[in-house]
């Protein structure tokens, strides 16, 4: 057996990918260069195999049938059973996110004598914590994870106040930020950038990128309203806004493009498994949430040295600092949004200054082999007790 040898337990995986989903196969990828022993244990989807490798990384889908609490509840006993007849194949169970799994893992860790570890995700208020407090089902799940005790880590130091707050105070918690790979996402040469801009058809002084999960607390079609109303003040300006990716908001954000008239200057690029190009081809990435916690899309960005305008709730704060590398705003104040957008159209060198400062930061602090050794003390840390 490896020194480290972990579970990595998460609901949804690969193709589904969103923030968590992908963070946990790049980490994996990671700690299987630093050595580690990893296997991933996840739902079964629809078309998917039993058993399969993604890019090195082994994956292992239960069959979990049923909608909703059904679903979790039955995900939550195939994780144990699983756990339990593998438990000599691994010494940490890490549960990314604190869902019905979770549970599961406390659980095989007290009985099997194994180390648990939890990563919460989401942004304070919105997260999954704060979703938990608001039904009796995930109520329930927080006494349970408040009586056994793991180890957690949040990726930014805002989700320990909240953890306190729901009761999670006892919890051994550490703030552990997202990693990125800072050699997949790199700047572009200058050539290589106007390539991929006529590739890509975004073609324009200015080109603004969303990348991420679409849904609701994301506030996209809020930013569109937005978007709308500097088109119609400055029709002449040639910038464009991309939106790349999928999830429950999307109909409502094609029905607002089509209703505020703005397919001339909003693509919208749907899911991409490879959002590098964009990052790449796209001037300032912008983070319009309501809150968050570290989204990996935002760090990538950084890495790929694009300009940043971000979310001042949250983790986000946590990794631009206002001025230097990025530019902070409130979620909920149009005419602020709507100053920076002007201000990035405006001046041509700015994207580009802050870019620069942005990828430094991502190199210094966020790049992945680092997450991944950090991690692993940690683990160890887990074992030991």
């Amino acid at each position: 057996m490896n020194d480290i040898s972990v579970v990595m337990l998460i609901a949804g995986f690969h193709p589904y990918i969103g923030g968590a989903e992908r963070q946990t196969l790049e980490i994996s990828r990671a700690l299987l260069r630093e050595g580690a022993g990893v296997r991933v244990v996840t739902r079964r989807l629809p078309g998917t195999s039993p058993c399969e490798e993604i890019t090195g990384v082994a994956v292992t889908r239960l069959y979990c049938p049923g909608k909703g609490l059904v679903n979790s509840l039955w995900f939550m006993a195939a994780s144990f059973l699983w756990l339990a007849r593998h438990r000599r194949e691994y010494r940490v169970i890490h549960a990314q996110l604190a869902s019905s799994h979770a549970v599961a893992a406390c659980l095989a860790g007290v009985i099997f004598r194994k180390g648990v570890l939890i990563t919460i995700g989401g942004g304070p208020g919105i997260g999954e914590i704060a979703a938990s407090a608001r039904t009796l089902s995930g109520r329930l799940k927080l006494r349970l994870l408040a009586l056994f005790r793991p180890a957690a880590i949040t990726v930014s130091a805002g989700l320990k106040d909240e953890l306190v707050r729901y009761g999670l105070g006892a919890l051994q918690m550490q703030t552990l930020p997202n990693g990125v790979d800072t050699g997949r996402f790199s700047p572009p040469q200058f050539d290589e950038k106007n390539a991929l801009r006529r590739r890509l058809g975004l073609e324009a002084d200015t080109v603004f990128l969303f990348v991420g999960r679409l849904a609701p607390e994301k506030r996209v079609s809020q930013f569109l309203e937005i978007w709308a109303e500097l088109r119609r003040e400055l029709p002449a300006v040639s910038a464009k806004f991309v939106i790349v990716g999928e999830g429950p908001e999307e109909g409502n954000i094609r029905r607002a493009v089509n209703t505020l008239e703005l397919s001339d200057s909003v693509a919208l690029a749907g899911r991409s498994d490879n959002p590098a190009d964009y990052y790449r081809a796209c001037d300032v990435f912008v983070l319009p949430s309501e809150s968050e916690g570290l989204p990996n899309a935002m760090l990538e960005a950084m890495s790929c040295g694009m300009g940043v305008m971000a979310t001042a709730r949250g983790g986000a704060g946590e990794a631009v600092e206002d001025g230097r590398n990025g530019l902070l705003f409130d979620p909920f104040n149009r005419g602020a949004i709507k100053a920076l957008l002007l201000r990035f159209i405006a001046e041509r060198g700015l994207a580009a200054a802050l870019g620069e400062a942005a990828r430094e930061t991502a190199v210094k602090r966020y790049n992945m082999p680092a997450a991944a050794r950090s991690l692993m003390e940690i683990y160890r840390r887990v074992i030991a007790g």
